[in-house]
């Protein structure tokens, strides 16, 4: 039974599903002219966040997740561009020598980070929600964009949440981004309240 991690995602959120992009292209369209509206002088808009939410798509796609959210708003007339990738990492099982208990299983997860020295491994840190039992690490990106000539940097943030699926030596990542990275911690604060409350079930 493969594991099943359920979010409460507040505000409004696109759900697609990156292994069929044809139907996420035509599902991103829709909404991108929702959000911006289809007046001509919102082409830019449009073709900026088309291009932004397909290439999340697209990155969701080639790392084999089996689900994806995009966040529309947060609270309403307020867009707030995020995303949440959830897969299971088929080779990231732990040795048979490990237990199966949270513990056990994110502590080996942790110092192979370190040994590996996988970047963000230094901002690792254990959470516990209700229900789930995760390990966090961030990462901030600078990121340079052009629009009309006129150049620009933005700042993406990456949270990574691995969480143990309970009773097992597995793994599920849920993945978010942002270009708000300006704003880490109150991204990190809306992220972390999101991860906090999942929840496992199986399918």
């Amino acid at each position: 039974m493969a594991p099943r991690l359920t979010f409460q995602l507040p505000g409004r959120w696109l759900a697609v599903d990156p292994r069929d992009r044809a139907a996420a292209s035509l599902r991103i369209d829709e909404v991108v002219c929702e959000v911006v509206g289809t007046a001509d002088d919102a082409a830019i808009a449009r073709r900026r966040l088309r291009d932004q939410l397909r290439t999340v798509v697209e990155r969701a796609a080639d790392a084999s997740a089996h689900a994806l959210f995009l966040c529309i708003e947060i609270v309403p007339d307020l867009p707030t561009p995020a995303s949440l990738t959830v897969h299971a990492p088929a080779g990231m099982r732990m040795t048979p020598a490990v237990g199966t208990s949270a513990d056990a299983v994110l502590a080996v997860l942790q110092e192979s980070f370190r040994v590996l020295d996988v970047e963000g491994a230094e901002t690792a840190r254990r959470l516990d929600g209700p229900r789930a039992s995760m390990l966090r690490i961030d990462r901030v990106h600078e990121e340079h964009v052009e629009e009309e000539g006129v150049e620009a940097v933005s700042t993406r943030l990456e949270a990574e949440y691995w969480f143990a699926v309970p009773g097992s030596k597995q793994v599920v990542l849920a993945s978010f981004a942002t270009p708000l990275g300006e704003i880490r911690s109150a991204m990190l604060n809306l992220f972390d309240s999101i991860a906090l409350a999942a929840s496992f079930g199986t399918e």
